[in-house]
């Protein structure tokens, strides 16, 4: 598999695929390589294109291949790598790779089984397809942001890169899903994958634009809460403190009564709150919080989960870093750096019995360059060197 993308979206896509067992070359601008490579936070708070803490996340266990695919000698280079791959993945804006001379067309006469997975913020056509993307337009555009936030207050961005997270993910389902289609045709495919549209599919399925389209309503913003304003609309669902932080608070289907019996409270079982939970949002609040302010996060999760009611204690990084849950399924593992050292990563949500996740670093920039160029494409010594002199390619 050969990942041309640049940043977040392509990066985790290839990443995924990665872990469920791909082999990735990750072909780089000599010099600077990826984006991510100049994106915080640094080993040490010192900018350095090997230590930057989303790079290495992202493409640990990949390969690095310095090649500039903007060059004649990087563009014939890459024809020939893309003769024997499965799958390219690129982030470029629409058109570019075509200009390149790389798009899929191209690519499809070397290789007529390639898959091919662009990735935009806008998609590879309509109006919209030209203009700029990033995280926070893609976050806004979806429909996302309306949602996000107090409900008297302007509209806020979560945390992160959701948006072309959800876009990589999406990207890695397109991509199996065209390798099994493949399998039975023998025929590859290009896809198109939006990072607004990817982030649009999620938001609550279709609830939301149902609701709307049917009986005219129009979501809001409503803090920490569920965004329904329903008045029976089950509740809470909530981010309340408590002694020593925060948990979310949540309504159990299986147990509605056990809001009353974790707090000894008889209020909040009376049909009066039963039936309209939704409106009586306020004063839900109003008695849990003054039954959390005497209970730690760790004891009022324990006490309502006893009693099968679903609070959970929100938890900094550190502690989910000394999770026993992560520890005892060893998600987190310390895998060495020659630049980095010793780093802790997380592992692969996706547990395959016969596929076991197996660790690995990110790359220098151009580690594999020569290893790749040689072995892969014949090229002699000689044919390396003058392509570095060029600086067509970066080699170590």
């Amino acid at each position: 598999m050969l990942d041309l993308s640049d940043g977040v979206s392509g990066g985790y896509c290839t990443k995924v695929l990665r872990d469920l067992g791909a082999r990735v070359v990750k072909i780089e601008a000599p010099g600077v390589g990826d984006s991510t490579r100049s994106v915080g936070p640094f080993l040490d708070g010192v900018p350095s294109i090997e230590t930057s803490a989303s790079f290495l996340y992202l493409n640990a266990g990949k390969e690095s291949v310095a090649l500039d695919i903007a060059s004649a000698e990087g563009r014939d280079a890459m024809l020939k790598l893309a003769r024997s791959a499965d799958v390219v993945v690129e982030s470029a804006k629409p058109g570019r790779m075509a200009d390149l001379g790389l798009g899929y067309n191209r690519l499809e006469q070397v290789n007529p089984a390639l898959v091919m997975a662009s990735i935009a913020y806008f998609g590879q056509n309509g109006p919209y397809s030209d203009y700029e993307g990033s995280e926070l337009v893609a976050y806004a555009v979806s429909g996302y942001m309306y949602l996000t936030g107090d409900e008297d207050r302007e509209p806020m961005k979560a945390g992160g890169a959701q948006a072309e997270y959800q876009a990589g993910l999406a990207a890695a389902m397109a991509v199996l899903a065209a390798l099994t289609y493949r399998d039975f045709t023998g025929e590859g495919q290009h896809i198109d994958l939006s990072t607004v549209e990817a982030a649009s599919s999620t938001l609550d399925g279709v609830a939301f634009y149902t609701a709307f389209e049917h009986r005219g309503e129009t979501p809001k913003r409503a803090g920490t809460r569920l965004i329904t304003r329903e008045p029976r609309a089950p509740y809470p669902s909530a981010l309340l403190p408590c002694k020593d932080g925060w948990v979310h608070v949540h309504y159990s289907p299986s147990n509605p009564e056990g809001l009353a019996w974790l707090t000894a409270n008889p209020r909040l079982e009376e049909p009066e709150v039963m039936g309209a939970m939704r409106g009586h949002a306020d004063e839900i609040d109003e008695l849990l919080v003054d039954w959390l302010k005497d209970h730690d996060r760790e004891e009022v999760q324990t006490l309502a989960q006893e009693i099968r009611v679903p609070f959970t204690m929100v938890q900094s990084v550190p502690e989910v870093l000394e999770d026993p849950q992560n520890t005892a399924r060893g998600f987190f593992i310390e895998t060495e750096h020659p630049e980095a050292g010793t780093l802790q990563y997380p592992t692969s949500p996706f547990r395959q019995p016969e596929i076991p996740w197996s660790p690995g670093r990110a790359p220098l920039l151009g580690e594999h360059t020569r290893q790749v160029l040689v072995g892969e494409l014949g090229l002699s010594d000689d044919e390396v060197r003058g392509l570095t002199k060029s600086g067509a390619i970066q080699a170590r």
